[in-house]
């Protein structure tokens, strides 16, 4: 039994030719390794140069920022390829890695976080 598919013409957005072509220089594949590496960059930085208590607030701020960025160029991009990666998956991805770094910050860390911050 035949099955019938849309016919995609070359000026179609569904285009899969069309998705790639929008993925821009960089793309999201790179722009994720980009955003990992900063985040390790930045977690072994702020190892070295903050209080422990500041780490993981700091990074999981951070990977929420890099979302933030990937979800806005997501929006902007407007539609991509659905078969590989998008802009999307990494903002969800980096959105779920920052909620993990999140996590691991006991209610105590935060409390000598904001009566440090008081006491100023």
């Amino acid at each position: 039994m035949p099955v019938n598919l849309p016919e995609l013409r070359r000026g179609d957005p569904r285009s899969p030719r069309q998705g790639v072509a929008r993925q821009g220089v960089i793309g999201p594949h790179l722009g994720y390794v980009a955003a990992i590496l900063a985040g390790v960059a930045v977690w072994g930085l702020s190892r070295a140069m903050l209080q422990a208590d500041l780490v993981m607030p700091f990074l999981s701020t951070l990977l929420f920022a890099l979302a933030a960025l990937f979800g806005a160029a997501a929006w902007w991009r407007g539609w991509m390829d659905p078969s590989g990666v998008t802009y999307r998956d990494v903002a969800g991805a980096l959105t779920l890695i920052g909620l993990c770094a999140a996590a691991t910050i006991e209610p105590d860390q935060m409390l000598r976080i904001v009566q440090s911050s008081a006491a100023e």
